[in-house]
């Protein structure tokens, strides 16, 4: 009896705790939600209300689905798509290396690698605005490819090598029994089996990249190449802060995240407990 009663009580501290960390992060999401709905008046109802008396679909019309708005969301796919063909293509290749060959110093390289991911970004910042203002590409899509690829790439370097090193190595060499050089037998054998850790890979840039403000803000000036989450700061006013229109953009900007989620959610998760057992 004690034993099934502290096993009882175990597991209704888990759901308690499970519960908790739920309502914190749906909390603000539902009031988000309720506040996109509302009109002004009932933003600043005192004391504030959960359901809005009056349903006002105006901010998504004023926030969501405008011109400016949509140009915010092309930035931000441009980005991430150039930001994940060059990390991804990078780091694979080099948890490749580092997974399979053996060289000097090669656990000295991979730590100075890996403690660049310790360097606090804010620190880095003037730096990379002026070596953007000095090779003349500050204020481009391009210059933010760069320095996202530049930040990711050492984190993704040690998520794939985990999970090159469960690839049996058995499989190569038979590809070179049958006459494939190295290179194609990464291509043709390695990498079609280390598609859950890609998967992994790009959901970690995707979901890096939506959701940063400091990098985006910092490298580009004009509001046509602002990025997503800058965006959403131009609600923010010398009038006031525009509640309605932000929280409907905001709940717009959440969607992509959940899409993705949902599609790759299993080989997320594959790939990174993939990586993270050896054998």
């Amino acid at each position: 009896m004690p034993r099934r009663r502290a096993k009882w009580i175990g597991a209704f501290a888990t759901y308690v705790a499970l519960g908790l960390a739920t309502a914190l992060v749906l909390v603000p999401l539902a009031w988000a939600l309720s506040t996109s709905l509302k009109t002004p008046s009932d933003v600043f109802a005192s004391p504030p209300r959960w359901l809005p008396a009056t349903i006002d679909l105006s901010n998504y019309t004023r926030g969501l689905f405008t011109p400016k708005f949509m140009r915010y969301i092309l930035n931000s796919v441009l980005v991430v798509a150039g930001a994940m063909v060059v990390s991804v293509g990078l780091a694979v290749h080099a948890a490749y290396a580092v997974s399979r060959f053996k060289f000097r110093a090669k656990n000295v390289l991979l730590m100075v690698i890996w403690s660049t991911v310790m360097i606090p970004g804010v620190s880095i910042i003037v730096p990379l605005y002026l070596l953007a203002v000095d090779l003349g590409i500050y204020d481009t899509l391009f210059v933010v490819v760069l320095a996202y690829s530049a930040w990711l790439v050492p984190t993704l370097i040690w998520l794939l090598r985990g999970f090159v090193d469960t690839i049996p190595y058995e499989l190569e060499e038979s590809a070179f029994v049958d006459g494939c050089s190295r290179l194609k037998t990464f291509y043709v054998v390695v990498l079609p089996l280390m598609r859950p850790g890609l998967a992994a890979a790009s959901v970690l840039v995707f979901v890096t990249i939506w959701n940063d403000f400091l990098l985006a803000f910092s490298l580009t000036l004009r509001d046509e190449n602002r990025l997503l989450q800058v965006g959403l700061y131009s609600f923010v006013t010398d009038m006031g802060i525009e509640w309605g229109p932000l929280m409907a953009a905001t709940i717009g900007s959440t969607i992509p995240v959940v899409i993705a989620f949902a599609l790759l959610q299993r080989h997320f998760i594959q790939g990174l407990t993939g990586g993270a057992v050896k054998g």
